[in-house]
This record gives C-alpha cells, sequence and structure tokens, in this order.
C-alpha cells in the first residue's frame, strides 16, 4: 500500500498549486459578486474541499451559494455570468454551470441555494456531502486507495456516461467499513440489491441493484447510478485483488474491446451533437432494441458494448442458413394444428408436434441491421435522424467501450 499511497497522493508542489489557482478563483469571484450586490457565497467543494483528491486530478468544483431570495432564473443568470474565468464551456447538471480552463485545470463554478434552507436541486446537498465526509472521516488515504482501484477497473464516475462510483460513494463506503481492505473484503460478500446506510435504516424502497442511503438525504441513494455490470464488476475484482493484492492493479491501462475469435463484430457509428449524459442512455436504448431484433431472427449476440460515437455488436455468425425450422403446435390440437396448416402447407411431424421449414426474411446479420438502420424503430430519439455508418470489423476494435 505505501509504494501506491506514495504515487497517488497528493505532492506538496502540487497541493501548494491548487491553493494558489482557488485562491485566485475565489478573489475573482467575489470581487465580481461585491460589485454586483449579491447575496452570494463562494464556497470550495469536491475532493479538493474534502482533500481526497489524487495525485494528478485537475478538477476543482466552486460553488456559488444564493441566498433563497433569488429565483432559479436569477440563479441560473447570475451564475454564469460570475462564473466565467477564462476560457471556457457551459456544461449542464440540474441547471447550466460553467466549467472552465486555466492553468491546466478544470474550474467548475456551480450555482446551488443555501442548504441550510432546504435542498431545491440536486447540488444543493454538495454542501452538505462535503461537510458530512470532512466531519466523519478518518482516513482520507484509504479513500485515495478506493478511487484509484475503481478507476484502474473502469467502474468510476458517475456519468451516465460510465454508470459507476462516484466520489462520494467512495468516500461513503470507507466511513462505514474503515479502511480500503475492508471495503473490498465486504464488496467480495455483496448481493444483489446490498443496502448500505450509515445513519438510519430507509423508509423507502430502492430497486436499483446497489443502495447506499445518503447520510444527509435518507430519500436519496447515492449508488443509484451504479448499473448492474459494474456492480459486478466491483465485486469481482475486489475479489481477485484479495487472492492476490498486487500495485499493478491500481496502475492498469482502461480496456480497450476485444473479440472471441471467429465472431461477426458489427460497429455502428453515430454522427450526432448531443452531451454524453443525453446521448449514452439513447445508445443503451437503441443497443438494446437491436440485440432484441437480432435474436428474434435468430442471430446468437455474444457480447455488446456502447461507445463514445456508438454501439458494438459481436455474433457468433456473419450469417444463418437459408431456411429455418418452424415449431407448431402438438398433433393433439387440433384447432391450432389446423391454423397451423393454413400458413404451411407443407408440414412435417417430429415426435408429437408438428413443424415446417420455412425460409428465412434475413440470412445475413448486416443486411438485417441496414434494414432496422433504414426504419429506425426503437432507437434513441437522438439517433432517429443522425446519420449512421454500419462497418463490419475484421480485427479487434480499437475503442474503450462501456457496458
Amino acid at each position: 500500500m505505501k509504494e501506491v499511497l506514495q504515487k497517488i497522493r497528493p505532492t506538496t508542489e502540487e497541493r501548494q498549486r491548487v491553493n494558489q489557482v482557488v485562491e485566485k478563483c475565489t478573489h475573482k469571484l467575489q470581487d465580481r459578486i461585491t460589485k454586483k450586490g449579491l447575496e452570494v457565497e463562494v464556497s470550495l467543494q469536491g475532493s479538493i474541499a474534502k482533500d481526497t483528491w489524487i495525485s494528478g486530478d485537475n478538477n476543482i468544483d466552486m460553488f456559488l451559494i444564493f441566498s433563497h431570495k433569488y429565483t432559479k432564473e436569477q440563479l441560473k443568470k447570475y451564475g454564469l455570468k460570475i462564473g466565467i474565468l477564462s476560457e471556457y464551456e457551459i456544461a449542464y447538471a440540474e441547471h447550466p454551470y460553467v466549467r472552465n480552463f486555466l492553468q491546466g485545470y478544470e474550474i467548475d463554478v456551480v450555482p446551488a441555494y443555501q442548504f441550510k434552507e432546504g435542498i431545491r436541486s440536486s447540488v444543493d446537498r454538495t454542501p452538505l456531502h462535503t461537510e458530512y465526509v470532512k466531519t466523519h472521516l478518518k482516513d482520507k488515504d484509504q479513500v485515495r486507495l478506493l478511487k484509484k482501484f475503481t478507476r484502474s477497473i473502469g467502474v468510476y464516475g458517475s456519468d451516465l456516461k460510465v454508470q459507476g462510483f462516484s466520489g462520494y460513494l467512495c468516500e461513503l463506503l470507507v466511513i462505514k467499513y474503515g479502511t480500503f481492505l475492508t471495503v473490498l473484503k465486504a464488496a467480495s460478500s455483496w448481493k444483489l440489491g446490498e443496502c448500505l446506510f450509515l445513519e438510519q435504516l430507509p423508509e423507502k424502497e430502492f430497486t436499483e441493484p446497489f443502495i447506499f442511503i445518503d447520510p444527509v438525504d435518507k430519500e436519496r441513494n447515492v449508488a443509484a447510478v451504479v448499473s448492474l455490470e459494474n456492480f459486478a464488476k466491483f465485486i469481482y475484482h475486489s475479489r481477485e485483488y484479495l487472492k492476490n493484492p498486487q500495485p499493478v492493479y491500481f496502475f492498469r491501462e482502461p480496456e480497450h474491446y476485444t473479440r472471441v475469435k471467429g465472431t461477426a463484430l458489427y460497429r455502428i457509428d453515430f454522427t450526432v451533437d448531443v452531451i454524453d449524459d443525453i446521448l449514452f442512455p439513447q445508445l443503451r436504448k437503441t443497443r438494446d432494441y437491436l440485440v432484441r431484433m437480432l435474436e428474434t431472427h435468430g442471430f446468437c449476440v455474444f457480447n455488446t458494448a456502447v461507445y463514445d460515437s456508438g454501439i458494438l455488436l459481436e455474433l457468433s455468425v456473419f450469417e444463418l442458413p437459408p431456411f429455418k425450422k418452424h415449431v407448431g403446435p402438438p398433433i393433439y390440437e387440433e384447432e391450432h394444428c389446423d391454423r397451423f396448416l393454413e400458413k404451411h402447407k407443407t408440414i412435417r411431424i417430429q415426435n408429437d408436434r408438428i413443424y415446417a421449414v420455412v425460409k428465412r426474411k434475413y440470412v445475413r446479420a448486416e443486411d438485417l441491421l441496414q434494414g432496422l438502420l433504414n426504419k429506425r424503430q426503437g432507437f434513441g430519439k437522438d439517433l432517429m435522424k443522425a446519420k449512421a455508418v454500419l462497418t463490419l470489423v475484421s480485427k479487434d476494435a480499437d475503442i474503450l467501450t462501456y457496458d
């Protein structure tokens, strides 16, 4: 652990540089607030404020805490005006905020309401989260280890692209279990629907694969975004690490898609301009529809994945035989047999069931997929009209994918 911590714990130089940038941004923001005569507090949040960040991290979260006397429209308007510090882009959570790019850092300036007067939006909880972690977390290095571990196995990130573990969830897990290793030991025996809590038993019923009740809001599941596959990956890798706890586990490169030898791998690339939190749910919806249609037509889908611009579909074969066996009812069901005979003039009998040999509508998977792309039924909203290119991949796809 010492070897890993030496590499992931921020250096003195990094801390000094971050502090200088935070001080500079705070001064700029406060100066603008004063000039406009607004009742707004500048507050450092996130992993920097909680000191659970990892060496090399370049994200800084600055919050503009507004009084409740301001409307949501005013919060949005002033938040965007005040928040521009340098080269920037507008990002979106429950409402827009400014993402600045300054001195090698991404500095998010996020407007929120004073949490003491009641939570109005999801970001209003953030100061509560920061205060809770700062009060209850005993060993920040244990969080660093857990964050690095989840990044290494590809399950870190609470956005809809990754559907993984947030930094706050990692912090709560360490608060609950004490150390990185005890988190992994506990995870090794987690079950579907595992429900964890710190303060009190939840009254509300949750249906997600993994549940961790937010200690500052018992109605909220901090792990709600964690996908079933990422939950399973964390359990699996926890067990594997405990069998052979080597430092290399923390520094694995992101895995690119690897196909099974001899399978048919197709990729569909979409040209669409929407943010990831909108795009990825639509890619997954479209992927699931394509899989259903492929299986309906007799194709065996080995594996699938989504990536930044599209979908991967790995099938057992490129094409099927031109004819298929269509099984009918048992011979004893005369009425059903008669209806089957109306549709199929030539039938055969195997054991006590009748069946027909029928011609497939689609023999080649490529033809079926192209037909589905032409019709665009069951696709995500923004993918309905987006340009799409279907390609048969001859080798492994050199693509970083998500479940």
